[in-house]
């Protein structure tokens, strides 16, 4: 089975990832309009002083190299699918861009503390761990094997090694510092997330058209109404006597018989 069948986000996530990686490398040389980095990136002073909110979202599709990218994209390929396999699309999407926001979020606490300098944010890494720590809660006992060095691990081993990684870089201002606070951020909503997944309900109204189902008025199936029939079979020079005694004695003169013959010959159809 293909990694993407029933997995769309995962593959135009990776799509968009790569393409615009390119589009960016293709702006080196130009003004600083000519490159998407300067315009998308996670900054404080244009995310927050400048109210650039996009930011939030879009530093999530940036990179700062190839081995970057690869890196990330790679993860995306290995695990993205499993994730949004289990979640479904809507919330599995959410899931992500939201882990990403929160890592964002995260390494500027730390940066408005004063605990972390204050700088450029870009990759796909938040989220990223938001999609590791989903993978811990649905399948902690996954084998999954290392590239560097090559051994087998357990999904929630790898999960706890890397993310401890991050928080002693954290604690001790380390190299990276910054980008290892975005991923405890994005790893620390995915938590909440897996943990309460309600949260994520309102993922299935976006994008949905509101049914109106109009109340249909009851149809009635009228039959018609068949009044009995009487089969007369009657001499028509019974007929003809009796209307020729109207004609010469007058109704009076008839009697009750003749007067019941007269009346179910009128009303018959």
């Amino acid at each position: 089975m293909s990694r993407f069948a029933g997995a769309p986000a995962t593959k135009w996530l990776l799509i968009l990832n790569i393409a615009i990686f390119f589009i960016d490398v293709a702006g080196v040389g130009r003004e600083s309009w000519g490159r998407l980095t300067p315009m998308l990136a996670f900054t404080m002073e244009d995310t927050f002083g400048r109210l650039q909110l996009w930011r939030l979202v879009s530093f999530q599709f940036l990179h700062g190299g190839l081995g970057h990218l690869m890196f990330n994209m790679f993860a995306i390929y290995m695990f993205g699918g499993i994730v949004e396999r289990v979640l479904g699309t809507r919330r599995y999407l959410a899931y992500y861009l939201l882990c990403g926001v929160a890592g964002a979020l995260f390494y500027a606490l730390l940066a408005w503390v004063g605990w972390l300098g204050s700088g450029v944010l870009v990759g796909a890494s938040a989220g990223i761990f938001g999609i590791i720590v989903a993978l811990i809660v649905i399948a902690p006992d996954m084998q999954v094997m290392l590239l560097i060095p090559p051994i087998p691990m357990k999904m929630k081993t790898l999960g706890m090694v890397m993310l401890g990684i991050g928080v002693y870089t954290v604690l001790t201002t380390g190299n990276n510092a910054g980008g290892e606070a975005g991923h405890l951020g994005g790893a620390f909503l995915g938590f909440v997330l897996m943990k309460f997944p309600r949260l994520l309900d309102w993922t299935e109204f976006i994008g949905k058209s509101q049914i109106v189902v109009k109340a249909k008025t009851p149809r009635m199936n009228y039959q018609a109404k068949v009044r009995p029939r009487t089969e007369l079979n009657l001499d028509t020079t019974e007929i003809d006597r009796i209307l020729d005694k109207v004609s010469t004695e007058g109704l009076h003169s008839l009697t009750d018989e003749e007067r019941e013959t007269l009346h179910r010959v009128s009303n018959r159809d």
